[in-house]
């Protein structure tokens, strides 16, 4: 079981890792008035028409938003005033993605920290300022990453120069995401010795940083640098699969599934490493290709997935903070 627990764990950081080291696929839409595009393509005359603009096939669009399996594509723009009125009157591509995340962050920025206050840190007594730091901690990353994400659904579209621009800053969010959650699930692995603690807190910290620093360089979205970035997010997945091991080989078993709730933990991998799966074999659509195109295709799958994780991830802390500040562990 402490094995099987450990490979859910690393599944899950697989399913991470393989969500950032690819470059994202994405879409494009063309309004009625628009003649320039991206590319010295002809534009043929198969779109579909949808409320004001157009929705393209495959061959219209340029070679760097093409996604193969899904014909019908959304909004090509080079006009900015008009990215974000044709994202929210276009029902496309990118529109259950958009609005999965951007419901994501709003349940993570507001409803669940109101929920962790009223119903966990007034109800717990013996619960410490520190416990609720580091939730605040989860929280806010959580909502950086659907935030980001949202984000660049909404205006990745608007060129290359932006798409690549706002890629980083989604995969920056991811790695923010990852960062939190190993702050809040190292704090109750440790909570009864701050120093190594704080030596995890450090490492994890010190991975995500470098993970960020090389998002932001100018290789990062090349090709050629594929196997750097996946190496950089493998680093940061090793040192949350460290923690567990670690704790488990001080403490023993018993007592660390329950100061980590490793059976939440593990629904959580699972529902990455199944989103994350469906996103990497291009799942149902490779099957059926052009019967997912707006809705029910693998990047939404992907979404819907990361978000219940999350939701799960935060019950899993919330049984870690009973059991280690209300339950028979509180004492260390």
């Amino acid at each position: 079981y402490v094995w099987l627990t450990t490979a859910s764990r690393s599944l899950n950081f697989a399913a991470q890792l393989l969500l950032i080291s690819t470059l994202h696929p994405y879409f494009s839409y063309i309004p009625p008035n628009m003649e320039k595009t991206t590319e010295k393509t002809p534009i043929v005359s198969s779109g579909e028409d949808i409320g004001n603009g157009r929705l393209l096939t495959f061959d219209e669009i340029p070679s760097w938003q093409k996604c193969v399996y899904l014909f019908r594509k959304e909004r090509c723009k080079e006009d900015k005033t008009d990215t974000f009125q044709d994202t929210t009157s276009i029902f496309a591509q990118d529109t259950v993605n958009i609005h999965s995340h951007s419901i994501g962050a709003i349940i993570f920025s507001i409803i669940l920290p109101f929920h962790f206050y009223a119903t966990l840190y007034q109800a717990v007594p013996e619960a410490q300022p520190i416990d609720g730091v580091v939730f605040l901690i989860y929280f806010a990353g959580v909502a950086a990453c659907f935030a980001c994400s949202a984000l660049f659904h909404t205006v990745g579209n608007h060129s290359q120069r932006i798409h690549g621009i706002y890629n980083r800053v989604d995969c920056c969010g991811i790695v923010l995401l990852m960062w939190g959650a190993s702050l809040a699930s190292i704090h109750f692995a440790f909570v009864c010795n701050s120093h190594l603690r704080s030596l995890h807190w450090f490492l994890s910290s010190a991975s995500a940083s470098g993970c960020i620093t090389f998002i932001l360089g100018p290789m990062f979205i090349k090709p050629a640098y594929r196997t750097a970035r996946a190496l950089t997010y493998l680093s940061l997945g090793l040192f949350a699969i460290v923690f567990i091991v670690h704790g488990i080989y001080l403490y023993g078993f018993m007592m660390q599934r329950k100061r980590l709730a490793l059976e939440w933990m593990g629904l959580m991998a699972l529902f990455n490493f199944l989103g994350c799966t469906a996103y990497a074999f291009r799942f149902p659509e490779v099957k059926f290709p052009g019967r997912f195109d707006l809705v029910g295709h693998s990047h939404q799958i992907m979404h819907v997935a990361v978000l219940i994780a999350g939701l799960v991830h935060y019950h899993g802390l919330s049984q870690a903070l009973l059991e280690t500040r209300g339950g028979k562990m509180h004492a260390c």
